[in-house]
């Protein structure tokens, strides 16, 4: 798969997820759709990553800044 191809899949899988959550938050708490999303996440790395893989994933997230969303935008 070309890197453009896995761009393109990256931001699909992105924003069907994230579409996901944005109704999910409409049924329960956004702490409990954010916990659970993060559950999952770390779960999936650590089946996937080495020990120090998952280290190095846990603190790039740290590390990391993130802007919020603006709730009642329309999400494509």
């Amino acid at each position: 798969m070309s890197d453009e191809d896995e761009k393109k899949h990256l931001e699909k899988i992105y924003s069907d997820v994230f579409r996901d959550a944005i109704i999910y938050e409409k049924q329960y708490p956004i702490q409990m759709v954010a916990a659970t999303y993060m559950a999952i996440a770390m779960r999936l790395y650590k089946t996937n990553l080495t020990d120090e893989e998952y280290r190095k994933m846990i603190q790039t997230v740290l590390e990391t800044e993130v802007k919020p969303y603006t709730p009642d935008r329309k999400i494509n």
